[in-house]
């Protein structure tokens, strides 16, 4: 067979435990499927150090900035992942992170909840800024007052988000639903409330953000959001290649409207 000689460098940046994420292991997966499909040779690292390679995929604009920086000024072709942005002149693909919050939030207050808590994840990623932003304003459309107190920031771990639930039942009047906006902070949640001796839905409710394995337990059972890792992932190889073999204008933008909101038992419905 007649190799096509490409080569594609998948970039992650580096942070504790990056290789066990379920985002990272997804789009390692599935990057790696399409590399041997289409016959590409593809590095996995955590800075791009090779210099022949026919294009890089960054698997997060955040923690990559100095990197795409540098393929624009070489102008090596490349490709972002898990973010959009309709104005830059970036290849990029994401998922509509504010939509999607306030669809999660609107699930609640459907649910009849209206004392609702957010724990973002870092506020200097777009998906934390947007996913506040859809909690924000889910609330604003209901016309329920949004108490600051009510929201918490992390750092989208485990740990991070069992700390924010600690200072949101430390509150006068906690709340009566909580928005995580990734599962691994609701997860870290959802044990500060066992730990403090209250039931999950009986005394606080949750939605998360991911639909990560761990979520789908009857011992956790986390209503959540859905996001489609895999098209995601696939997608962005296939418009990359096509970028290396000028076979499409650039720059390419994908906006997608899969997520779906994953109905479990963490969410009990207050009596109206």
């Amino acid at each position: 067979m007649k190799r096509s000689h490409l080569t594609v460098a998948l970039i992650i940046p580096y942070y504790q435990n990056m290789f066990s994420t379920f985002y990272t292991l997804e789009i390692i997966k599935e990057i790696s499927k399409q590399a041997i499909e289409q016959d590409l040779d593809l590095l996995v690292e955590t800075s791009w150090k090779e210099d022949r390679v026919s294009g890089v995929l960054f698997a997060d604009m955040m923690g990559n900035e100095a990197l795409i920086k540098r393929a624009r000024q070489e102008k090596l072709p490349y490709f972002i992942l898990n973010y959009y942005d309709p104005d830059a002149k970036d290849n990029c693909i994401g998922i509509d992170n504010e939509k999607a919050s306030t669809e999660a939030v609107n699930y609640l207050i459907q649910a009849g909840h209206s004392r609702i808590a957010t724990i973002t994840g870092k506020l200097n990623a777009q998906a934390g800024i947007q996913r506040l932003e859809g909690f924000k304003k889910a609330l604003q459309a209901k016309n329920i007052d949004l108490d600051k107190q009510y929201i918490v920031t992390a750092d989208w771990s485990k740990e991070s988000g069992r700390q924010a639930m600690k200072k949101l039942l430390s509150l006068k009047l906690s709340p009566t639903a909580v928005f995580a906006a990734g599962d691994e902070m609701a997860l870290g949640a959802m044990e500060a409330v066992k730990e403090a001796g209250l039931k999950i839905p009986e005394d606080i409710s949750f939605v998360g953000f991911d639909n990560i394995p761990q979520t789908d337990s009857p011992q956790v059972s986390l209503t959540t959001i859905e996001q489609p890792f895999v098209e995601l992932a696939g997608l962005g190889m296939k418009y990359l290649v096509q970028i290396i073999k000028k076979e499409t204008k650039q720059p390419v933008k994908i906006l997608l409207e899969s997520t779906k909101l994953i109905r479990r038992k963490s969410v009990k419905e207050l009596s109206k």
